[in-house]
């Protein structure tokens, strides 16, 4: 199998060759520590079996016009984001503060986004790669426009905003979607995050009042247009678990190991394809050793039967030893071709 192939094979909740491997981005100081400044070297040389084309774009993009001492800019849709010396930015100034504001707002058009571009340039540099577009879609893309505390807050005191909110974002990606599809995209993985460690930010009611609807319509988009979806989010989902699978998504994941969550279980559970789960903090703080033990039981627990892509828990950040993600790969070109055994 070439790598794409690969990735549809676990996506579907087939058996592939062997385990398919890809993270959702990878900051720039541990591509350095691996030995790599292009990045499409360094995903040729690990082998990875997704490209994601988020960072292509901010090769093209921020990065590369902004210059290093600019730390703060507005993007299209009026959001002002700070560079934080991590691989991606955070919003801080947001322009929607009240319905009127909503009701006046014009967002930006899909088919000027410059995430097309990247992902047309990657389905040419690596045809023989599934191409990921990891993206907001719906929760965070609503509070990217007001603020978390707004959004959250407009759930109980005012849901006209909140429904508004949420049906002019998930109308955008629905948009979009469909046209990286039509432009390479293989996979789009949907990045909103719902939960801290111990929970979800917001009811299950209001989840499935406010963001479920267009969650679905998204997926649904995506499906439509000929490719796969993972659904992903930090933090404790379990209470909304079934809902998040009720959706049609391929996947889930990556989802947090240190709130609890198994992704065997889920498998198991819900019936989907899974995506994980190497502890961030394991990869930043342990020792190759300890990494390789622990991809090690991840690969026998969860792997087996097929429906499984090994990755980071979430991605790798900075504090990432160049070392340990290594010591990853190594261990699961040892161990994951299939049959792999429980």
């Amino acid at each position: 199998m070439d790598p794409k192939e690969r990735v549809f094979a676990a996506l579907q909740g087939r058996e592939p060759d062997r385990l398919p491997v890809l993270e959702l981005a990878i900051d720039w100081r541990v591509m350095r520590g691996l030995g790599f400044r292009d990045y499409f070297d360094m995903v040729e040389a690990l082998d990875l079996d997704a490209v994601p084309v988020n960072q292509v774009l901010y090769l093209m993009g921020w990065r590369r016009w902004l210059g290093p001492l600019v730390r703060g800019w507005r993007d299209a849709w009026g959001v002002g984001f700070r560079a934080t010396g991590e691989l991606l930015p955070f919003p801080v100034r947001f322009p929607i503060g009240s319905l009127q504001d909503l009701r006046s707002y014009r967002p930006p058009r899909p088919r000027d986004d410059p995430v097309l571009g990247a992902v047309s340039l990657v389905a040419r540099r690596c045809p023989r790669r599934a191409v990921l577009l990891a993206s907001r879609a719906d929760f965070a893309a609503a509070w990217h426009l007001c603020g978390l505390d707004r959004l959250l807050l407009a759930y109980i005191e005012e849901p006209e905003m909140a429904r508004r909110l949420a049906s002019l974002v998930t109308g955008y990606y629905e948009e979009l979607f469909a046209l990286a599809a039509g432009r390479g995209a293989d996979l789009i993985v949907l990045t909103d995050d719902y939960a801290h460690k111990t929970g979800c930010l917001m009811s299950r009611d209001h989840f499935r009042e406010f963001v479920l609807p267009g969650l679905a319509r998204v997926v649904a988009a995506v499906k439509a247009a000929g490719a796969l979806c993972v659904k992903h989010s930090d933090g404790d989902v379990s209470g909304i678990l079934d809902l998040l699978a009720g959706t049609g998504v391929d996947a889930l994941g990556p989802l947090e190991p240190s709130s609890g969550l198994d992704l065997a279980e889920v498998k198991r559970r819900f019936g989907v394809a899974v995506v994980g789960n190497v502890d961030v903090d394991l990869l930043a703080r342990g020792s190759p050793e300890q990494v390789r033990q622990a991809t090690a039981r991840l690969i026998a627990r969860v792997s087996p039967g097929g429906g499984h892509l090994l990755s980071s828990a979430n991605s790798l950040t900075s504090a990432v030893r160049a070392e340990n993600y290594r010591a990853m790969l190594e261990t699961a070109r040892l161990l994951g071709g299939y049959p792999i055994r429980a």
